[in-house]
């Protein structure tokens, strides 16, 4: 029975415009928050049109296509004097054109690359002169401007450069915000039902702990596909303008990470299912799951104000074994290397077995509030008859 009402569940959800068009809106924010900062940032590939001054002796021509990144060239045109070299500009014939006293005349915004590379040119033009008049070789020249060896640091700890807590920190975001995605749709969805006397048809052919079982195990698949499409999002956008290093994450992180999701996922998602039969309204139902998203936000900045500053301390060794908290706590302790090893198999055993226990719980108050009239509150759905 428990399948039967899943795949229910699947079917009407998955297909619904607001499943499919909030997804796409948050793939598409995602890939935008990526790729358009390292977009916008550059310049892209740019052939620049340069004009100078005839008899204008600067080190441009010769040097700049050298000093130019690979996705950027330069071509120059001569012009006689200055006042040919600002009609050119003007006229469109080239983009930029360097006039004697080291002036660059464009016409609208120059290239922020080309700008740069010709500032520096210019600069090192004007050393190079005066280096040149103290009496110094070209072989003295060269060796003092030549670039200084870059800083080389050394970790003597063995540790490796990349750290996977940042996997970790991502994985605790995608709980975050799969809770945040799935929640106003278990709201609704349970007041729905409620409210248009369709759960009276399902109770009469299933148990209320089935209906509510069914719910979350079809909740959770929709919400680990929403999940995998953002994880897919942000690895090939990242493929594609490379914004940033990809840590090489350890295998237990993700490993435990992946267990911690489900699991806090499956605890978060029965209780919103029931916030939503206690209401009557949605404002309602707001209300009532308010507490349950103070206790995710919470458990969520616990590892910043906690695990951070002392992941091995009293608070956050507390928290490791609190369902609520530890699937946000235990991945962060173990990329940084902080938690005894006994006590990641323990954590997910707790986190499990409270997962389990919140959904038994859960269903007692499902089944007294699914056929009760107004609001409810969590006291006194407690203490209601329950549907056998």
């Amino acid at each position: 029975m428990i399948r039967i009402v899943a795949m229910r569940e699947l079917r009407e959800r998955a297909l619904k415009k607001g499943y499919l068009i909030g997804t796409a809106i948050t793939v598409a924010i995602v890939v935008a928050a990526i790729a358009l900062p390292t977009l916008l940032g550059s310049d892209g590939d740019a052939h620049h049109r340069i004009g100078l001054v005839e008899g204008h002796a600067t080190p441009i021509e010769a040097e700049l296509n050298a000093h130019l990144p690979p996705n950027h060239d330069a071509e120059f045109t001569t012009f006689a004097d200055d006042a040919s070299a600002r009609s050119a500009v003007i006229e469109g014939t080239v983009d930029a054109a360097l006039i004697p006293s080291s002036t660059l005349l464009t016409d609208g915004p120059a290239s922020l690359t080309l700008r740069t590379t010709i500032d520096r040119l210019l600069q090192q033009s004007t050393l190079t002169g005066a280096l040149t008049e103290a009496g110094l070789t070209t072989a003295q020249i060269q060796e003092a401007l030549s670039a200084p060896s870059p800083l080389e640091v050394i970790d003597l700890s063995g540790d490796e450069d990349d750290n996977p807590f940042m996997i970790a920190v991502f994985a605790t975001i995608l709980l975050v915000v799969g809770v945040q995605m799935s929640g106003a749709t278990l709201l609704s969805g349970a007041l729905e039902e409620k409210s248009s006397r369709v759960v009276e048809i399902l109770v009469s052919t299933a148990r209320p702990w089935q209906l509510l079982a069914g719910k979350v195990i079809a909740t959770s698949l929709l919400s680990m596909v929403q999940l995998t499409l953002i994880v897919a999002a942000v690895l090939a956008t990242n493929r594609v303008v490379d914004a940033f290093p990809l840590p090489e994450a350890t295998g237990a992180v993700l490993a435990v990470s992946t267990v911690m999701l489900l699991a806090g996922f499956m605890f978060y998602a029965a209780l919103f299912t029931v916030a939503g039969t206690l209401a009557s309204s949605m404002e309602d139902a707001q209300s009532t799951a308010g507490p349950l998203y103070f206790a995710m936000w919470g458990a969520y900045a616990a590892v910043f104000f906690t695990v951070l500053p002392n992941p091995s301390g009293i608070i956050a060794q507390i928290l490791t074994f609190l369902p609520p908290t530890a699937p946000f706590i235990v991945p962060a302790r173990v990329a940084l290397g902080e938690i005894a090893a006994w006590q990641v198999p323990a954590s997910i055993a707790v986190t499990i077995i409270g997962a389990l226990f919140t959904l038994r719980i859960a269903g007692r108050i499902y089944a007294a509030s699914l056929l009760a009239g107004g609001r409810l509150t969590w006291k006194g759905a407690w203490k209601a008859e329950p549907i056998r």
